[in-house]
């Protein structure tokens, strides 16, 4: 792909910038320059696509680009191409990037937010907006609707809902606060009209009564369990378990959602109703966008393939 034309003189001169910057520090090059070979299919790749400078280029072109990569045939022999090739073309993307951000051509890298996985990977059942409804409506008590507007509704993962705190829901400011998610880093999610309906009544009308009245203590746990006490992981799984077994419905039991599931739910119904991306990362709190990435890719599987029956 070294002949591709680029016509834009704006991404001529990027590119004559990289080539030049490669040959100067001494990068290997393999066979036939790959290195600028593979940044210069990524700009003929955008230039197709209507872009006309790099700044405007986000992590949602990288992930489009690798699509486009895992689909496209090798010119030479047949079939895809390889893992290793893909992971080439990450490699000369990273490196293009990098060098703007070190000449001050943009201000941060977009190929370094997406960590893309290769090879097989555990799909996990997702929850239609249909079933979402009908969880809502199998509710008994206050305390289930605000476990299933915090799991669904906001994204928790099980160990978030476990260490929330009451100090953590700020209703008044329509947010809610992960104070440590996976790898010990913070967040604030924003929380809807209903979840902050829900929460609210469970907060003002339900919490209080799980305390034993002949032994009153106050606990920060935002989830408390019959006893008073904060709610284990094992307990919220069990709560939603009873929710959806009270459903009755066959095909939601058969998909064995868990907590985890519920995440990966709003995630896809995000994606589906046209969430950026990087706002879907940033609500989940992935450091970097794989996980967001095979939500997007599995949508738009799902999505094809019913257009082709329709």
């Amino acid at each position: 792909m070294k002949h591709l034309p680029i016509n834009s003189p704006h991404f001529q001169a990027l590119y004559k910038d990289f080539n030049n910057m490669i040959i100067t520090k001494g990068y290997r090059q393999g066979k036939g320059c790959q290195i600028q070979s593979c940044v210069r299919e990524f700009l003929f790749f955008i230039e197709i696509k209507g872009f006309t400078t790099i700044q405007v280029v986000k992590a949602t072109e990288i992930i489009s680009y690798y699509e486009y990569l895992r689909e496209r045939p090798n010119q030479k022999t047949g079939g895809g191409l390889s893992e290793s090739m893909i992971r080439h073309h990450l490699y000369a993307l990273r490196l293009f990037f990098d060098d703007l951000v070190e000449r001050e051509e943009i201000d941060s890298s977009p190929a370094r937010l997406p960590k893309f996985q290769f090879g097989k990977y555990k799909e996990r059942n997702i929850c239609t907006i249909e079933e979402i409804k009908l969880l809502y409506s199998s509710c008994q008590n206050k305390r289930e609707k605000a476990l299933l507007g915090i799991a669904y509704g906001c994204g928790l993962r099980r160990s978030e809902l476990e260490n929330l705190n009451t100090t953590d829901v700020l209703l008044h400011k329509g947010m809610l606060l992960v104070r440590e998610g996976k790898g010990s880093k913070s967040r604030t999610v924003p929380l809807s009209n209903n979840v902050v309906r829900d929460l609210k009544e469970y907060i003002i009308f339900e919490r209080s009564t799980y305390f034993p009245a002949t032994n009153y203590e106050e606990t920060p746990a935002f989830f408390l369990n019959n006893k008073g006490k904060r709610m284990g992981g094992q307990y919220l799984g069990n709560t939603l378990k009873a929710i959806i077994e009270r459903t009755q419905n066959i095909e939601l039991l058969r998909k064995e959602i868990t907590l985890h599931c519920l995440r990966h739910s709003i995630a896809t119904h995000l994606l589906d109703n046209g969430a950026n991306i990087e706002f879907v990362q940033q609500l989940l709190g992935h450091a970097e966008i794989d996980t967001a990435h095979l939500y997007s890719k599995r949508r738009k599987q799902q999505m094809k393939i019913l257009s082709q029956v329709r």
